[in-house]
């Protein structure tokens, strides 16, 4: 434990010893109307909506690398309105309110290919994350001519993962900076499904 908080106090009074701190939040709506036809007029509509927030540490250790710490937390809700029946008409699909929760907490090296008093600086980070996922969906039906209401939660599950993520930093002070980044997570380093799961995020960034 000794040498390793040397090696951090060696590490903190070094030139390139500093910290960029970053903080971002995104939310989204999107809505989708149902069929209007002569039977039925009001046909319901689905909407979705998500919301996150994300916070990334970065330790610059030497001049263009850096050790990074990140978490993030995406929450995601469908309302869908839109009956569904089937074939025979004996169940009818009333609605659906689901939530799903994503959390991801990840460590790892972040390159930067320009200078900390640079206007713009890309950046590269790689390394391993912790994917979570949990979720509820509760379904209303009609189960000829009664209606139910049936709950369905989803076991939180856990996947050692791998994360990339490409970063551009824009000064905007001498401390202050506004960042654009893009984050793909590979449950269990599966990297076929990189594109299946890329966050987009924007926020600012201090240097201290």
């Amino acid at each position: 434990m000794k040498k390793i908080l040397f090696f951090i106090l060696m590490f903190s009074h070094t030139a390139y010893g500093y910290v960029d701190l970053s903080l971002s939040y995104t939310q989204s709506m999107r809505k989708v109307e149902g069929l209007e036809t002569d039977e039925n007029p009001d046909p319901g509509s689905a909407q979705t909506t998500s919301t996150g927030w994300a916070v990334n540490w970065a330790w610059y250790m030497w001049e263009y690398t850096a050790l990074e710490l990140n978490y993030s937390k995406t929450t995601e809700r469908l309302k869908d309105d839109r009956e569904v029946a089937t074939d025979d008409d004996t169940l009818t699909i009333l609605g659906i309110d689901s939530t799903v929760i994503t959390e991801v907490s990840g460590v790892g090296l972040r390159q930067a290919f320009a200078k900390r008093k640079a206007a713009i600086i890309p950046s590269l980070s790689l390394g391993y994350a912790q994917y979570t996922t949990s979720g509820l969906a509760t379904y209303k039906l009609d189960d000829g001519g009664v209606e139910k209401e049936l709950e369905v939660e989803q076991d939180k599950e856990v996947f050692s993962s791998s994360y990339a993520a490409i970063s551009v930093r824009l000064r905007i002070t001498e401390l202050m900076g506004f960042t654009l980044a893009a984050k793909t997570i590979m449950p269990e380093f599966d990297t076929s499904v990189a594109g299946n799961n890329v966050t987009y995020s924007a926020g600012f960034s201090w240097i201290f």
